[in-house]
């Protein structure tokens, strides 16, 4: 407001002072050329001298806006390519999420070019030409994610593996995610994708080995890493065993030397200790287990395991039970230890020893398999009806 009302002051004053000049005195101008001659006065002559130049200067303006080279007018063209270029990109954005592929393909790629965000414009549409089964459109639109901005070769690569993971194609995914990883062998995101890959391929020993770059260079949560190292051993267990072509003593070779390649923490862990057991067992090799176990019950301690060695048949049965009796000492009120010593000192025809450990395992708890045992002892002692409510009581629970 008040730089309209100082304009309008200064155009008053200006038209006071050349009001008052012209009234003084109008001046007189003579143009002459040749045989021609004009007359006016000095105020006609300075206005159309004005007006001219004026002119000169618009014509001038608009010859310079029709060539495309005055800067004002591309700065205003470029900024409304943009503002364009982004409603399209919210149009075309909304449209992916909401499962309008084709929309969203064509609005992307229309607004790509004068984006400033192009990269995303050109993904977000390779995404949409995927979903549409449009293969060779999805590789254009990936090519032009590349070269629309520098450094961009990660994004459209992981882009192009998730894409592909999630048509079903695992071995594509995963060659692109190798490639990647030769360049970024340490980027946390492309390790997850990497992994996720090699689970749903079921390449255990690819993932074995990508184990102790993941403790180190990857953003897992340190549980999520031991439940998949976890997961990694047990399979390799199973698959050392399991594998086609592997004879028995083959089997049983390869599975103790996997077993022993463990890190220690891994191979101490109640799963992958349980599950090694079971499958030299499975083997017919009870004497190793019997021995791996008793090593393994040094670092781990399971009420499953305890059980476990009990019903082992060790090559030194004596030995398996006074390793068993040793353990007693420091856990003196464990039902379960106390259910596998009286089931290896019934195996010893032990029979007063087997009937006190179970005897003391029931007044501590009344598990079905302490009930069980001691049936099994008052038969071998020909108390069949004693024998017979133990039974019972082991059915009860």
């Amino acid at each position: 407001m008040r730089f309209w009302l100082l304009f309008l002051v200064i155009i008053l004053g200006i038209g006071l002072i050349v009001g008052t000049l012209m009234s003084v005195d109008s001046g007189y101008v003579l143009v002459s050329w040749d045989t021609y001659t004009l007359e006016m006065t000095l105020w006609v002559y300075l206005g159309l001298t004005l007006v001219t130049m004026l002119a000169l200067y618009f014509l001038l303006r608009l010859g310079l806006l029709l060539v495309g080279s005055d800067w004002r007018f591309n700065e205003w063209r470029r900024q409304r390519r943009n503002v364009r270029a982004q409603r399209q990109t919210t149009r075309g954005l909304l449209a992916l999420a909401q499962g309008r592929w084709r929309r969203a393909e064509r609005l992307l790629t229309i607004g790509a070019e004068d984006s400033e965000t192009g990269l995303i414009n050109y993904l977000a549409a390779a995404r949409a030409a995927y979903e549409q089964n449009k293969m060779d459109a999805a590789d254009e639109w990936l090519k032009a994610a590349s070269q629309s901005t520098k450094g961009a070769d990660l994004a459209v690569g992981l882009t192009q593996a998730e894409l592909l993971n999630s048509r079903g194609q695992k071995e594509q995914a995963l060659a692109v995610l190798l490639n990647l990883r030769k360049q970024y062998p340490r980027h946390a995101y492309l390790l997850k994708l990497l992994v996720k890959t090699y689970l749903d391929l079921e390449d255990w020993v690819a993932l074995h080995e990508m184990l102790p770059l993941l403790k180190k260079s990857s953003k897992l949560k340190p549980e999520r890493i031991h439940e998949l190292e976890e997961n990694v051993q047990l399979q390799l267990l199973d698959r050392a065993v399991h594998g086609h072509g592997q004879a028995p003593g083959e089997a049983t070779t390869e599975l103790k030397r996997l077993y022993h390649d463990f890190p220690r923490q891994g191979r101490y862990s109640f799963n992958v200790t349980k599950r090694y057991i079971e499958l030299l067992k499975e083997q017919g090799e009870e004497g190793l287990a019997e021995q791996e176990l008793r090593n393994a019950l040094k670092y781990v301690w399971h009420d499953d395991l305890i059980v476990l060695y009990g019903s082992l048949h060790g090559v030194d049965p004596g030995r398996q039970l006074l390793f068993a009796e040793q353990q007693l000492q420091e856990r003196p009120n464990d039902p379960y230890l106390l259910l596998v010593l009286g089931r290896l000192s019934r195996r010893q025809q032990h029979m007063e020893k087997a009937r006190e450990y179970l005897q003391t395992g029931l007044r501590l708890k009344g598990l079905p398999e302490l009930h069980a045992e001691m049936g099994k002892v008052l038969m071998a002692e020909d108390d069949s009806l004693a024998a017979c409510e133990h039974f019972r009581q082991a059915l009860r629970k």
